[in-house]
């Protein structure tokens, strides 16, 4: 459990405490964007890798620290289900899909920046994976996910909000009217009248493999992660 909280520290500072502070403009202004960004995703990768084996160890050593606070009934785990499906039409599609607020964007906004998947989520990707942690810690009621979901749901939140102070500063109102129209969590922009939900946009070829890539983890998700899905 110490190495897994230990690993959970290390990938929470690396995004929370480096890449959302002047810190980061500090580091590019020394060593260049190039080798910034090269060095932020390696250890982005190493973290993340750090953390997943640090969970498995903890949860497949019967860690004593490794408390079992409870196990999800059968309706939640359904309930799961129908979430990750959510999340994985978030990602997918937020992977897919133009949008005002990646990387894609520093050169530029797209020419319809409220579109599509935007409109149920302006961060689709955060979003998405912020909700299959979520869905993950709620569903497993042990020390050791809510400590490894809980870093993935904190860098998810807390990322998104910084996207959106960077993207803000980047283009000014254009940004802040976007900001108006669409909201961090799904469809809340939609149920509040702020933007309409347009399913077409979405892409029906996008949403089959959105689909498709669900059902592959759905019914390998035992021999993928030695638990089943359901």
């Amino acid at each position: 459990m110490w190495t897994l909280a230990l690993a959970c520290a290390f990938f929470l500072c690396i995004h929370l405490m480096i890449s959302g502070t002047t810190l980061k403009e500090q580091l590019i202004g020394g060593i260049g964007k190039i080798a910034y960004y090269t060095l932020f995703s390696l250890f982005s990768i190493v973290g993340l890798m750090w953390m997943s084996v640090a969970f498995v160890i903890a949860l497949g050593n019967h860690d004593g620290l490794n408390h079992t606070f409870w196990t999800a009934p059968l309706f939640l785990r359904i309930l799961a289900l129908v979430g990750n499906f959510l999340a994985f039409l978030l990602i997918v599609l937020g992977v897919l899909s133009p949008s005002p607020s990646n990387l894609l964007s520093l050169r530029g906004l797209p020419e319809k920046p409220v579109y599509g998947i935007i409109r149920v989520s302006r961060h689709p990707i955060l979003a998405g994976i912020g909700l299959w942690a979520l869905i993950h810690l709620i569903c497993n009621g042990n020390l050791a996910s809510w400590v490894f979901f809980g870093s993935i749901l904190a860098v998810c939140a807390l990322g998104a909000n910084n996207i959106d102070r960077k993207r803000e500063a980047q283009f000014g109102e254009v940004y802040r009217l976007l900001k108006k129209r669409t909201s961090i969590v799904p469809f809340v922009a939609i149920i509040e009248g702020r933007t309409a939900f347009v399913p077409d946009e979405l892409g029906y070829a996008r949403m089959f493999l959105a689909a498709s890539t669900f059902a592959v983890f759905a019914v390998l998700h035992e021999l993928l992660f030695g638990a089943r899905a359901l």
